[in-house]
């Protein structure tokens, strides 16, 4: 399995800029887990099938097409982890808060690809590209929307 990661400090623009704290972080993260579409322009709808103690059971729409069940499991205060039960290619999706030589919010997005995503970044010409390219764009959507959703 491959594992790709990117982090960003969670700070908005600008001279002043709107930076939450590791609170408002996870509880934006929480919120994000259930309600992605402010966070994630890719997703357009979401809806919680099943709860259980440590998460969820949720079904994303990517661009109004294409259906993903994904299991969410909370690590309080630390990270998110999104495990899509049928999608082939991913294993696992983590949202991780941690800070930056600061003490300041970050926030990293690692995504690991199955046996069979690796296998198909292996052997489809823009496989791995087009997803590091669509969870790095995602990653700066997040932070944005975190930013934004506290800087109100």
């Amino acid at each position: 399995m491959d594992t790709f990661s990117w982090t960003l400090p969670v700070v908005g623009p600008g001279e002043n800029p709107v930076r939450p704290n590791a609170d408002q972080v996870w509880e934006g993260l929480v919120h994000k887990a259930e309600n992605p579409s402010p966070y994630v322009p890719a997703v357009t709808a979401c809806r919680v099938l099943e709860r259980f103690d440590d998460g969820f059971l949720r079904e994303i729409t990517v661009r109004d097409t294409e259906r993903v069940h994904e299991r969410v499991t909370f690590e309080p205060g630390e990270r998110v982890v999104f495990r899509p039960t049928d999608d082939p290619c991913i294993e696992q999706i983590v949202n991780e808060l941690g800070k930056d030589e600061n003490g300041h919010p970050t926030l990293t997005l690692r995504v690991t690809l199955s046996p069979a995503g690796v296998e198909k970044a292996e052997q489809t010409r823009y496989f791995l590209h087009e997803t590091k390219r669509y969870f790095s764009d995602a990653l700066q959507f997040i932070v944005e929307g975190l930013v934004e959703r506290h800087g109100r």
